[in-house]
């Protein structure tokens, strides 16, 4: 029996690198359907139109609003970004809007700019949907909100807008080190919970409270695996809270987290539990919000916001 889509009114993708994610929607945000592919744009040399009417068959020709990747120069068409500090209005007033050959409405949502001539500018493309999203759910937040991945950012966030931020390539940075670089002989591969190795915990304070220098640190990797005999699970682990507690130095000495702000960790399990131990090292305590919710979240707030549909998503 074929699904009823009668009273889909809208269409909201997340599109990255690696995956395209695709839900239906009714006029107040409910979902009727949800799809998921491999085709991200890392994956396309052009056809983006087709990955789109593949993903989308058999839904009805409603608009769609699009985020992430699929906004870059590698992507459908590009979205130019948004200067900070920026609000949900600013992003909506900025949305590149264009019809596909079939006439179907496409809005693609632009990324953020940080303009910080001292350290040569920032941007964020995808992540602000999730901050627009939090911002749906926590209107009144006002500290720091931190998006671990292959780039981490830190958004500095008050009540609805994103007044600066930070990009920390700590995910790609571990997995050159564990995997690339000589320390790959020093260290385990696929240990899942990091965090709960006591030696994860032990780089973070190293870093954070004892402060290490970074470099210097990352070589002590080799010299516990040479010297102390360290398993090399441990040393993982130690490795990782390096390059985590790496992270937070960094943003305690740019001002993004203080002691007394309230921080959101937007992430998945493994990961948000990590950064939640590190930042226990830092005496700072973190709540965890879903990523992937989010990001539904901020599309159908962008969606409300220029009157596509009329309620929360359900």
């Amino acid at each position: 029996m074929a699904a009823d889509f009668s009273t889909a009114h809208l269409i909201a993708i997340d599109w990255g690198t690696s995956r395209l994610r695709a839900w239906l929607v009714d006029a107040g945000g409910k979902e009727l359907d949800e799809r998921e592919s491999d085709e991200g744009i890392g994956a396309l040399a052009g056809g983006h139109e087709a990955a789109f009417e593949e993903i989308t068959a058999g839904w009805p020709k409603v608009p769609a609003i699009l985020a992430g990747m699929i906004g870059s120069r590698q992507g459908w068409r590009e979205a130019a970004y948004v200067p900070c500090p920026a609000a949900v209005s600013h992003l909506a007033e900025r949305l590149l809007r264009f019809r596909t050959a079939a006439g179907q409405d496409i809005a693609i949502v632009p990324g953020l700019m940080a303009d910080a001539p001292e350290r040569d500018g920032d941007v964020i493309r995808g992540e602000e949907t999730q901050l627009i999203g939090l911002s749906d759910s926590e209107p009144d937040f006002a500290g720091v909100a931190i998006l671990p991945g292959t780039h981490s950012k830190w958004a500095a966030m008050d009540r609805g807008t994103v007044r600066t931020f930070q990009t920390f390539i700590s995910g790609e940075l571990f997995a050159l080190l564990a995997h690339q670089s000589f320390l790959r002989h020093s260290v385990a591969e696929g240990i899942e919970d990091l965090a709960a190795v006591p030696d994860f915990t032990l780089a973070v304070t190293r870093i954070v409270e004892d402060r290490l220098p970074f470099a210097a640190a990352l070589f002590s990797v080799r010299t516990r695996y040479l010297l102390a005999d360290t398993p090399r699970d441990q040393n993982l682990a130690y490795l990782s809270g390096l390059v985590i507690g790496g992270e937070i130095a960094a943003a305690l000495q740019a001002g993004l987290l203080k002691p007394d702000a309230p921080v959101r960790i937007i992430a998945s399990t493994g990961l948000a539990n990590a950064y939640r131990a590190a930042l226990a090292v830092a005496k700072v305590d973190a709540e965890v919000r879903d990523g992937g919710k989010l990001v539904l979240t901020g599309l159908m707030h962008i969606a409300r916001t220029i009157g596509w549909i009329k309620g929360k998503a359900a």
